[in-house]
């Protein structure tokens, strides 16, 4: 039986909250980021929720964090000690996690570059199981 906490755009409200709360960037942005991004954003994070699958007594869904970071000086070198920062208060904050509705645990990391945005990030894949 699927439940109101199985609701896709649940587990995107949950994610968010979870990186809101952690303090993790003040621009957060599910599914898609937007066509134009401000001067002075440093950072800014995507959340991409797959789709869920049944998986006994709770749904199982596959989250991608992106934690964006712009790029520094003249070379557009990676602002590491910033991503980094971004990535070590999401990942507590998934340790730390305690909702009753959802479970949240790392799967794996990786990253890269956004060539139409120019900025850098680390990409942090979570599983999400969402049950009663």
């Amino acid at each position: 039986m699927k439940s109101e906490y199985t609701r896709l755009s649940r587990v995107e409200d949950f994610v968010t909250r979870l990186i809101g709360s952690a303090g993790v960037s003040g621009q957060i942005f599910v599914q898609t980021l937007p066509v134009t991004l401000k001067k002075g954003w440093r950072d800014m994070v995507l959340v991409d929720v797959g789709r869920g699958k049944q998986n006994g007594a709770y749904m199982s869904y596959t989250v991608n964090v992106y934690l964006y970071g712009r790029p520094t000086g003249d070379l557009q070198k990676k602002d590491a000690e910033l991503i980094d920062g971004m990535e070590e208060k999401f990942r507590e904050a998934v340790r730390q996690s305690s909702d009753k509705h959802y479970e949240i645990t790392e799967e794996w990391c990786d990253s890269g570059y956004d060539t139409a945005r120019n900025f850098h990030f680390n990409v942090v894949s979570c599983t999400v199981k969402a049950h009663e």
